[in-house]
């Protein structure tokens, strides 16, 4: 007599699969909803004080929040392909995280539906933690070149319009250069200059901008190595 057994570990990964899908919709949600938040920001937040936080730079910070709410709601996305290494995804869920965390400084009260959503939606997307832990001592350069990123875009917020462009993109390309570093060498290289020498030229004057140069600068060097290293022959 034939016993046919189902593996309890593909039934384990679809349940896995669908907590992620799941997570990431939601995830979604919050940063549609974020980035609504950062309009009414950009364009009214001065005269919503208590719900906006009195912001010295309400239209600033509007659209910082506009830029990362769409940055989570794309590693959001990231977390829906099947195709993706784990490594890849933590650091989708990771962004998630930073971004919903740091929001709160910008928009005010505008910023708990959306910031309770990619919370909840980012711990959902967490297949495992025991798994998530070991990547992160594995990958922590990835993640904090990931948040020097993001720290850009907050340093930016209070510049001059031009300041405030190049640094945006520039800490776009810094989380960008964190997500491909693995895979993608010489766009990450490529990501990580555009992303310190454009900002630190226009803030010269700044010692901030000169030291995230140096930082990213040996950061990279780490990465570049590690990733050649691991690289399949």
């Amino acid at each position: 007599m034939n016993i046919t057994t189902t593996p309890t570990t593909t039934t384990t990964n679809t349940a896995g699969t669908g907590q992620r899908n799941a997570g990431a919709k939601i995830a979604i949600s919050g940063a549609l909803v974020g980035v609504l938040a950062g309009l009414v920001q950009a364009t009214v937040g001065s005269r919503i004080p208590t719900w906006s936080g009195a912001k010295a730079s309400p239209r600033a910070l509007g659209i910082l929040t506009v830029i990362l709410s769409v940055l989570a709601g794309v590693a959001a996305r990231v977390l829906q392909r099947t195709d993706r290494r784990s490594t890849s995804r933590l650091m989708a869920t990771a962004s998630i995280g930073v971004v919903a965390l740091v929001c709160f400084t910008t928009v005010g009260r505008l910023w708990y539906v959306p910031g309770l959503l990619l919370l909840v939606g980012g711990v959902l997307t967490v297949d495992s933690w025991r798994s998530a832990g070991s990547i992160v001592r594995q990958h922590w350069l990835r993640i904090l070149l990931a948040s020097l990123g993001l720290f850009e875009l907050l340093m930016a917020a209070s510049a001059s319009p031009l300041r405030f462009v190049i640094g945006a993109c520039g800490g776009i390309a810094l989380v960008a250069s964190s997500w491909v570093v693995g895979d993608r060498r010489a766009v990450a290289a490529v990501l990580m200059a555009i992303g310190t020498i454009p900002f630190a030229v226009v803030a010269w004057t700044a010692i901030v901008p000169l030291l995230l140069l140096i930082v990213v600068g040996g950061l990279a060097i780490a990465l570049l190595r590690t990733s050649t290293r691991h690289a399949p022959a």
